[in-house]
C-alpha cells in the first residue's frame, strides 16, 4: 500500500473543547495552590517542632526562626517560586526543614545501590 489508510482525525475547537480546556487549566491551578498551601503547613509544623510556638522563649527549644527565603519546586517542566522558612540552631548553623528536603532512598533498595 502506498497511502495511509487511517484518516487524520481533525479536532474541532468548538465551545465545548474551549470550556474543557478552561476547566483543565483551572484544575491545574487548584492543584498547585493546594499543594503549595499544604507544603507551607508542613514546613510551619516542622519549624514549630524545632523552635516552639512563635514568640515563646522556652528552654526546651533547639533552634530559632531566621526569616524566610525563596525556594523552587518543579512543576510541569518548569520551576515555581515558593517562600520557605529558615531555621538556625542555637549555634548559628542552618537547620534543614524535613518537609522541604528531598526524600532519600532507603538503604537496601534498588535506588539506593
Amino acid at each position: 500500500m502506498t497511502r495511509d489508510s487511517t484518516a487524520a482525525i481533525r479536532r474541532s475547537n468548538g465551545p465545548v473543547d474551549e470550556a474543557f480546556e478552561d476547566v483543565r487549566k483551572s484544575f491545574e491551578r487548584f492543584c498547585l495552590a493546594a499543594g503549595i498551601e499544604t507544603l507551607g503547613t508542613m514546613m510551619e509544623a516542622d519549624v514549630e517542632a524545632a523552635c516552639g510556638a512563635r514568640h515563646a522563649r522556652t528552654p526546651a527549644r533547639r533552634a530559632h526562626r531566621w526569616g524566610r527565603t525563596q525556594g523552587w519546586l518543579g512543576f510541569h517542566g518548569g520551576k515555581i517560586a515558593v517562600e520557605r522558612p529558615r531555621v538556625r540552631d542555637l549555634g548559628g548553623r542552618e537547620v534543614a526543614i524535613p518537609s522541604w528536603e528531598p526524600p532519600r532512598p532507603k538503604t537496601g533498595s534498588v535506588a539506593g545501590r
